[in-house]
């Protein structure tokens, strides 16, 4: 039962504040920290969101910080939902507060590039915060996709050693523990300085909950001031602009930049991912007030939806766009695949609807790009062969943490029935010996 909780810090992460309960709190072990705040060992610790919380955690939490007003100010909540349509928007916060799931299900999480791979932290803030509060924590907007320094102090963030990913592991990383004296660089380059600015801007900015106007006509209306929409508001002049924008991104050292693929869904609606939009706006001159309170009447949207009959009529770069698309869908496919890219860690099935969706390729895309259709034919399997990776990762997850298990908790978090079994055996002998497969079976045919 949680009697104490420390007061959460200023633009600090749940993650972090939680990393900090583990510590004041005098748990013995990281486990005995989770049973006291989760719902079962099986939860897994959410570095950007908060997770499943027991019961009695909630209560307690929500006397301190309303939950929902803590999805809010103390999550990376604002990055994924900032651009999605208000529906989505509205679901993703009711279900982050009442039903939390996989946040794969609320937004589209694009798997992590060099740079990011790890929770990060201005060593200025660093000293500050332990002047300050006798310790420091793990800072939010530190963590925005592609900033690269730190507003406050001008100073270039650093990498820790704690990965920013969830992990399928019970493990606690206060920043006071992970964090030692780190060199201080100020950044010199003025561009650099002020698109960190803008993405903190952005991403601090209120979000509103009344109005639903398209990212896609919010982006249309600040092209419309430049050369890369023809005087006629028809043709998007989409390859010059994403050539622009990559040279005017290339030396500010970002960890990813926008593709012409990424910037084609984008302004057409299809992609709301913050970093991109960011890019683009920012290239475009567009004031942040623009981008979080945008004022276009209704034939102003309306204009911009009909201006959508030119994406079948614009001849495509098939060459381009597989060469561009085949290195993410092989991150992505690997993710799957393999679990990593799952927040529970579970290995699924690559199935070409599953990368369709995630990814928003369109009507039958792959047939004609022969480097992607080569990675879905690599990870291509039945169900039944899906279904055994499943079950053996279950059971060495289970293993691992060295309790008595039986079948229905290889069932629980695997998802595989009883009755799909005599078509799995045949795949369990592919993945592991026999051994193996005689434990695995004599769980089976146990009746618990």
């Amino acid at each position: 039962m949680i009697v104490y909780m420390p007061t959460i810090y200023p633009d600090e992460l749940v993650y972090s504040w939680f990393c900090r309960y583990y510590v004041h709190s005098g748990c013995f072990s990281h486990k005995e920290a989770l049973q006291e705040l989760y719902c079962k060992k099986s939860d897994y610790l959410n570095k950007e969101f908060i997770g499943n919380l027991n019961h009695g955690a909630m209560e307690k939490i929500n006397e301190i910080y309303p939950i929902d007003e803590l999805v809010l100010d103390h999550t990376m909540y604002p990055q994924y939902a900032r651009f999605i349509p208000l529906e989505k928007k509205k679901e993703a916060l009711y279900c982050l507060v009442h039903e939390p799931c996989d946040v794969h299900h609320l937004f589209c999480v694009l798997p992590r590039n060099e740079g990011e791979q790890y929770l990060k932290f201005c060593p200025m803030c660093v000293n500050d915060d332990r002047k300050t509060y006798g310790e420091t924590y793990w800072h939010r907007k530190h963590q925005i996709r592609n900033m690269s320094i730190c507003t406050k102090h001008k100073c270039r963030l650093m990498e820790s050693s704690v990965l920013a990913k969830s992990e399928q592991c019970f493990t606690f990383s206060p920043a006071e523990n992970y964090i030692g004296d780190g060199k201080v660089v100020v950044e010199s380059d003025p561009l650099v300085v002020q698109f960190a600015s803008y993405l903190n801007s952005v991403f601090d900015a209120l979000i509103d909950f009344e109005n639903d106007v398209p990212i896609s006509a919010v982006l249309y209306d600040g092209m419309s001031r430049t050369k890369y929409l023809k005087p006629s508001g028809r043709s998007r002049y989409t390859k010059m602009l994403a050539e622009d924008m990559g040279e005017f991104y290339r030396n500010m050292d970002l960890c990813s930049i926008a593709s012409i693929y990424q910037i084609q869904k984008a302004l057409l609606g299809n992609l709301f991912d913050f970093t991109v939009i960011c890019q683009i706006a920012f290239f475009l001159g567009m004031e942040i007030e623009e981008l979080i309170n945008p004022l276009l009447t209704v034939e102003q949207i309306q204009q911009e939806q009909e201006s959508h009959y030119m994406r079948n009529a614009a001849p495509v770069d098939w060459e381009l766009l597989d060469r561009e698309t085949a290195p993410m869908l092989e991150k992505f496919a690997k993710g799957v695949y393999d679990g990593s890219g799952n927040e529970n860690g579970r290995p699924e099935r690559v199935s070409e609807k599953l990368v369709y969706r995630e990814m928003g390729l369109q009507g039958h895309q792959l047939e004609n790009m022969p480097r992607c259709k080569a990675i879905m034919e690599r990870y291509a399997e039945s169900y039944p062969e899906s279904w055994a990776r499943k079950i053996i990762w279950a059971y060495r997850k289970l293993e691992e943490e060295g309790r008595l298990f039986y079948w229905t908790d290889i069932r629980g978090i695997s998802g595989v029935k009883k009755k799909n079994m005599q078509l799995v055996i045949p795949y369990l002998r592919k993945y592991v010996d026999n051994d193996m497969v005689n434990q695995i079976m004599e769980l089976i045919n146990n009746k618990n």
